[in-house]
């Protein structure tokens, strides 16, 4: 019923149906009624032996009867058609509507029971376990994988790539392979439902810009608390201060707010949104006057758990936090290679990527679109068939919008030019 009542075509179709339908009916059962079996002589009873109608009878009241009606029909079959023609569009619409929400409810289920242990609920990032190998096989430590989020995940891959993910899965990560072709026990139909429902949770482009700021606020606050972990409040303070103008007195009454018991919810907010107007600003001077160091933000972003973020395959460790493990467990020092800033992982080492795009336009066209695949790029690059690299600017996709903007890919291409 959803269906047929999804427009104006259909709801006048349904209608002028029933009427027809009803008056059908009633012509029916009035000629079953006067059809019944009569009761007497047939010489006196049968119709053909009655006195019928005289002509004058039958030639002007009966006959405008019988051709008023035959032109209500006629009226009627020429209006049902077209608005059934009409309305065709809207059905198969409405069809295609209730075939998409069936197989994207189908992928939400499919997707909570195998998908959102890692990936995290509406596909929003989450933690894997990893057991980390070295290059024969063995074992050197178990770790915590930080899984991207799937909400954006159509902005960067087609939904032919995000299929061939996840029938092979993704090597050298804890993406299993689920999809028939790559020995997973799911369908092709069941993939399908999975990205269908993919398609339904993926964030505006509004959200997304929302999201990369945030990751470069937490950026630049982690930066400076690693400049010196064994300080004090106020000697961090003092760093803030020093680098970011101001930054850090911000920084203080914010954390002062939020360890005050007695500092309601108000309060709280008005100096988390004092710190990050400044954090703001300071990051939009930076992206004037120092686009390499804005674009080393953007390449380790850490929002969406790490899906935004050019580190994720070009850092090998990025995912699982290597130094951090080295930290914890100075015995795996010489068993696990401490994170290189763009040295190579699941995708390759960007040291020396002047080699392979000439120019920084070319290499921002490149990351901006993504490896299409078979295609080459750069001097000597060659694309994977199933363009295993995606594109972060406009038109990556069929979505409109994009995850990063062109501004953001340029300084992300200067931090890369300059790695050494």
């Amino acid at each position: 019923m959803i269906i047929y009542a999804a427009s104006t075509q259909r709801t006048i179709g349904l209608v002028l149906a029933i009427i027809v339908a009803a008056g059908f009916a009633l012509y029916v059962l009035v000629n079953i009624r006067a059809g019944r079996k009569e009761i007497g002589a047939e010489v006196e009873l049968a119709p053909n032996r009655k006195k019928y109608f005289d002509d004058e009878v039958l030639e002007t009241r009966r006959l405008d009867i019988a051709l008023t009606a035959g032109v209500a029909v006629l009226i009627i079959i020429a209006l049902c058609l077209p608005l059934y023609w009409l309305g065709e569009p809207g059905r198969q619409e409405g069809f295609d509507n209730f075939t998409y929400d069936q197989f994207a409810s189908r992928g939400g289920e499919e997707y909570e029971e195998l998908c959102a242990q890692c990936h995290g609920a509406a596909g929003v990032g989450g933690q894997a376990a990893y057991t980390v190998l070295d290059e024969q096989g063995r074992y050197i430590a178990g770790v915590s994988w930080t899984a991207p989020a799937l909400n954006t995940i159509l902005y960067r891959f087609t939904e032919t790539e995000v299929t061939h993910i996840l029938n092979y899965g993704r090597p050298q990560s804890p993406m299993p392979a689920w999809g028939g072709p790559g020995g997973g026990p799911l369908t092709s139909q069941q993939l399908e439902t999975i990205v269908e429902y993919l398609i339904e949770i993926q964030l505006t482009p509004e959200q997304m810009a929302s999201e990369v700021q945030e990751g470069l606020r937490e950026s630049v606050l982690k930066e400076v608390r690693d400049l010196n972990l064994e300080a004090t409040d106020s000697e961090l303070v003092e760093l803030y201060n020093d680098l970011f103008d101001g930054l850090g007195d911000a920084y203080l009454h914010d954390l002062e707010i939020r360890q005050n018991p007695e500092a309601d919810v108000e309060e709280i907010e008005e100096a988390k949104e004092d710190l990050q107007h400044l954090l703001d600003d300071y990051l939009v001077d930076l992206a004037e006057k120092n686009a390499a160091k804005y674009g080393e933000y953007l390449f380790n972003n850490p929002a969406g758990a790490g899906a935004y973020a050019c580190a994720r395959c070009h850092t090998a460790g990025s995912s699982w936090n290597a130094d951090n493990e080295l930290a914890m467990n100075p015995n795996l020092q010489g068993l696990i290679n401490a994170e290189v800033p763009g040295g190579g992982g699941f995708g390759p080492s960007l040291i020396g990527v002047t080699s392979q795009f000439s120019s920084a336009e070319d290499q921002s066209a490149f990351v901006s679109v993504g490896c299409e695949p078979n295609l080459q790029y750069g001097l000597n690059g060659v694309c994977e068939p199933s363009g295993q690299m995606p594109g972060f600017g406009p038109n990556a996709t069929e979505l409109e919008g994009s995850m990063l903007s062109l501004e953001q890919i340029a300084a992300i291409v200067e931090y890369e030019r300059g790695l050494e």
